[in-house]
């Protein structure tokens, strides 16, 4: 997969546009904190020059559920990764729609 790949379009809508699917306040608030991320172009996910950010593991997870990879989180779904990749999910989703 391209890693400067698509960042997707209608930064800023996504909270509006995606359910968060969890239940755990743990899991609920990364799934926000990731779509707030997205939303706000922020460094962490998307870099000043337009292409994504791949230098963290927020962003790993991310965009692997963005382009619908890697994903086998069995054993961990319940962690802060699976979250970051349901996110990217999500969001690609709501742009697919």
């Amino acid at each position: 997969m391209d890693k400067n790949g698509s960042i997707g379009t209608r930064h800023g809508e996504m909270k509006d546009l995606v359910r968060n699917p969890f239940r755990s306040p743990y899991m609920r608030q990364n799934f926000d904190a990731a779509i707030e991320t997205y939303d706000a172009k922020h460094k962490d996910l998307i870099r000043e020059s337009g292409v994504r950010c791949n230098g963290n593991s927020w962003a790993h997870h991310f965009w692997n559920g963005f382009d619908l990879v890697g994903s086998d989180y069995t054993g961990i779904k319940d962690s802060a990764a699976y979250a970051m990749f349901r996110a990217g999910k999500a969001i690609r989703e709501a742009l697919e729609k």
